[in-house]
């Protein structure tokens, strides 16, 4: 499958909404700002979210065994 590049992707009004709303999403999305930083960013937003439900999961383990 061929990548897409940035400039078909802002070309197709479906793709401009999703990329609208993954920055709306991300807070530490920084606007204006390209694709690749949008998706850094997100990759590194969703790898905190997991780690602090790691950590939630960890505690509530150890005070249910309370």
């Amino acid at each position: 499958m061929a990548a897409i590049s940035e400039r078909e992707i802002l070309e197709d009004a479906r793709l401009v909404k999703q990329v609208r709303e993954l920055r709306r999403l991300v807070p530490a999305c920084r606007e204006p700002c390209g694709l690749g930083e949008l998706f850094q960013d997100a990759a590194t937003y969703i790898e905190g979210l997991q780690v602090q439900v790691k950590v939630m999961r960890m505690l509530l383990d150890k005070l249910s065994d309370e």
